[in-house]
């Protein structure tokens, strides 16, 4: 214990010496009579090793709002969302031996040794929240941040500093090359007590002014120490105390989750990725609570590199067969870049404004979270949910109603729909291309000197479509690759339960060696059916801000829209009366990614999925015989979805930094010549 005293007193008077020379302290530090915590020094006991044990979820990480060190003000959830992140309250001020600086400790313990490990500096962040807006302005965490201290931590008397144990000089800011490694660490504050208090009641961090003899401030605050961990999906994973603030336990923790997601070193390590936000751009999480507060990203942000798509048909990933190529249309470079340039134009549209990504979005799954049903050209409905993209390359019938066969084929349906692209001919989507300048050349290089055409135009897009394969998931690497820990026990008791009791595999198959988690086939669950013949009810229920509901009579609804239009499924195709309200099985892989699901959007989480297949879906004349009440118990239910959360594909975050290294191709972009 004498080395825990005597690194702790070493570093506590540094952190004190940090806040007179950097931060114009002014106070003199209180008596320190507490015995320093064990974050100082060395651990009394051996941590629990790195994926012997699970941390539950302890609540949801609240989207505060706040302001950064450049003073622009930013939101919790923008900064936190896909990475791990250890956050803590504190002010600059503080003289507690056991308090602001033992943080302030430990977190430079933590950024030092992440810095030699390349899987946690790459997945790790770092935020330190003030809660003294009065002293602790941008300006003064600014210096902070830049490590204006340095050369005060590491002053040439280094009575103490050997002694820090196994981590050595690492709470001293020592020269380290490992920059490439280097962990974010920022400092938050507000402009007022005034803007704090809903952070701090956001995080149920209780702070106290103190006050003298004489009922007067002496700018230091009462306050517990407590530091969250907090995951990629903004789940509070752990909470530390003084007693159990220390980097062998919290760097353990780190470990456990980054084992739980199946994070492998180097697998975030483009800088481009760091701006990759799976979800909406505009989330609305918690729209429906009166505190909501927007979580939107700018269009700036929206940032990615470049990658080679071919190598995924080459060698597609674990799990999946060879890609089909159609002998009239092999994939090529060259149809990949124009195919995905045509993919995100918003110029192939009617009226310039609406591309095949906006509805299908990249970051959204190829699909659209934020929609039940499509909305297209000047805000017109879709009738179905936007299915996703991912594997379409395998195929054999497109569309919900299953009406083609080919990807070519589908490619000219959404540009000609009145209510998606509204293009009112195929000549006149060849002849607008054709007067594009950023395509001179374009094609003639993809089609061997051949210009845009009908048949060219559809076959570049439907090229980049079968290079968006996605696979190798967790449970590709447990199932075909035998990696024993790749999933959760959940995860396992979820794949038992899919291919027995529930028998998910009958319509979402498993090969020996591949799985496409889909039948290609139709299927009537009910949900057409009991859509046709619900009925309406005289008023319906709308959101009209965040937390605010109005029911609004169904005329008014009617008398601002269109009648929706009724869908009966593939018997618009076949007109066989026994074809009513059958869709296309889609692929389970990434599902996680893609809600909402069904064909109608109509429910909006996974949960929900295996609720409705639990009960039997709707029972009608013409619902499938494979479709009945599955007897699962809660317990059971949470399994399967655990298990269907296991299959997103480890290259999502790369073909999504590839979609936003594309430009969205609109009028204001095109290079004019000059005069």
């Amino acid at each position: 214990m004498k080395k825990h005293v005597k690194t702790a007193i070493a570093t506590f008077f540094s952190f004190l010496v940090i806040s007179n020379s950097a931060f114009s302290f002014s106070g003199q530090g209180e008596p320190q009579t507490a015995l320093p915590a064990a974050g100082y020094g060395e651990l009394d006991f051996e941590a629990p090793k790195a994926g012997s044990y699970k941390l539950p979820v302890l609540g949801y990480a609240q989207n505060a709002k706040a302001v950064d060190t450049d003073d622009k003000s930013v939101r919790f959830h923008e900064l936190f969302r896909g990475k791990y992140t250890l956050l803590n309250f504190m002010y600059t001020r503080c003289d507690d031996i056991n308090g602001c600086p033992l943080s302030h400790v430990v977190f430079d313990r933590i950024k030092n040794r992440a810095a030699k490990d390349p899987l946690l500096a790459e997945n790790l962040q770092m935020f330190s929240m003030s809660f003294d807006p009065e002293h602790d302005t941008p300006e003064v965490l600014k210096e902070m941040e830049l490590g204006v201290h340095d050369h005060l931590m590491d002053h040439g008397d280094n009575s103490g500093h050997m002694e820090m144990g196994h981590d050595g000089h690492e709470g001293h800011h020592m020269p380290d090359n490992s920059a490439q490694n280097e962990v974010t660490w920022k400092y938050l504050t507000t402009h007022s007590y005034d803007e704090l208090a809903p952070v701090l009641d956001a995080y149920n961090q209780s702070v106290i002014p103190k006050t003298d003899s004489d009922g007067k401030e002496t700018g230091k605050f009462s306050h517990v120490l407590r530091v969250f961990l907090i995951d990629p999906e903004l789940r509070i994973r752990n909470i530390y105390s003084v007693s159990f603030l220390h980097p062998d336990i919290i760097i353990n923790d780190l470990k456990t989750l980054l084992m739980e997601y199946g994070v492998k070193a180097n697998q975030t390590s483009d800088k481009q990725k760091d701006d990759i936000r799976i979800g909406a751009r505009d989330s609305k999480e918690g729209y429906e609570s009166k505190e909501y507060v927007t979580n939107s990203l700018s269009l700036q942000s929206r940032k990615g590199k470049e990658t080679d798509l071919l190598r995924f048909v080459k060698n597609p990933p674990l799990g999946l067969p060879a890609v089909p190529q159609p002998e009239d249309n092999p994939i090529t470079e060259d149809k990949i870049k124009l195919g995905k340039k045509l993919f995100f134009d918003r110029r192939l549209s009617l009226n310039d404004t609406q591309s095949c990504a906006m509805c299908h979005i990249p970051e959204q799954g190829f699909t659209s979270h934020e929609l039940m049903t499509a909305i297209g050209f000047e805000g017109r409905s879709v009738r179905r949910n936007a299915p996703t993209i991912y594997n379409t390359a395998y195929l054999t019938k497109l569309f919900l109603d299953g009406r083609e066969t080919s990807l070519e084929h589908q490619v000219w349906q959404p540009m000609l729909a009145r209510n998606e692209m509204a293009n009112p001919s195929f000549g006149a989507v060849i002849e607008k291309v054709k007067k594009l300048k950023d395509y001179n050349g374009l094609f003639e290089a993809a089609f061997d000197g051949q210009k845009a055409s009908l048949m060219n135009i559809a076959k570049a897009i439907s090229t980049y479509e079968r290079t968006l394969v996605s696979g190798n998931s967790k449970f590709d690497r447990w199932y075909f690759n035998n990696e024993k820990n790749a999933m959760s026990e959940s995860a396992i008791r979820g794949f038992k339960l899919f291919t027995g009791k529930a028998q998910c595999m009958s319509c979402h198959t498993i090969a020996k060696d591949h799985a496409l988690f889909t039948d290609n086939g139709l299927h009537n669950t009910g949900i057409g059916w009991q859509r046709a013949m619900k009925k309406d009810s005289d008023t319906e229920k709308v959101q009209v801000a965040p937390g605010r509901y109005l029911n609004v009579r169904k005329e008014i609804i009617k008398s601002v829209g269109n009648e929706p239009e009724g869908d009966i499924g593939r018997y618009e195709i076949t007109q066989n009366p026994d074809d009513r309200w059958k869709y296309r099985t889609p692929t389970l892989r990434n599902i996680a990614l893609t809600a909402p699901y069904m064909h109608d959007g109509s429910l909006a989480s996974l949960e929900d999925v295996v609720e409705f297949y639990n009960k039997g879906g709707f029972k009608n004349e013409t619902q499938d015989p494979l479709i009945h009440p599955l007897n699962l118990t809660r317990s059971e239910m949470n399994d399967l979805v655990a298990f269907l959360k296991s299959l997103n594909g480890d290259n999502v975050a790369e073909i999504i930094s590839d979609s936003f290294a594309t430009p969205i191709g609109d009028h204001s972009n095109e290079h004019q010549d000059t005069p």
